[in-house]
């Protein structure tokens, strides 16, 4: 069977998930800057991002929200070390 490289699947292998709707352009390219450079992101799609940072979810989420207007929204995934997936929606 052919397959076409439009398709990817795998384990996760960074810290986060992260998917945003941030209208600014300024600040959404900031946050895809940071997602790609210093966060160490594989982009999945255009506003959602597999990151590996040494951020704590608290300091995770202040950096989101200092990039945020009032009708934006974000939400990042995270695994404890308990191996649960958590939640956090902004916005």
């Amino acid at each position: 069977m052919i397959r076409d490289n439009k398709l990817y699947s795998g384990f996760v292998n960074h810290d986060y998930i992260l998917t945003f709707s941030i209208a600014d352009e300024a600040k959404r390219a900031r946050l895809v800057e940071l997602c790609a450079g210093p966060w160490q992101g594989d982009q999945v799609v255009p506003n959602t991002w597999e990151i590996s940072n040494d951020l704590s979810p608290d300091q995770m989420e202040r950096a989101i929200l200092d990039l945020m207007g009032d009708d934006d929204h974000a939400a990042y995934y995270y695994r404890s070390d308990a191996k649960r997936l958590f939640r956090v929606m902004l916005g």
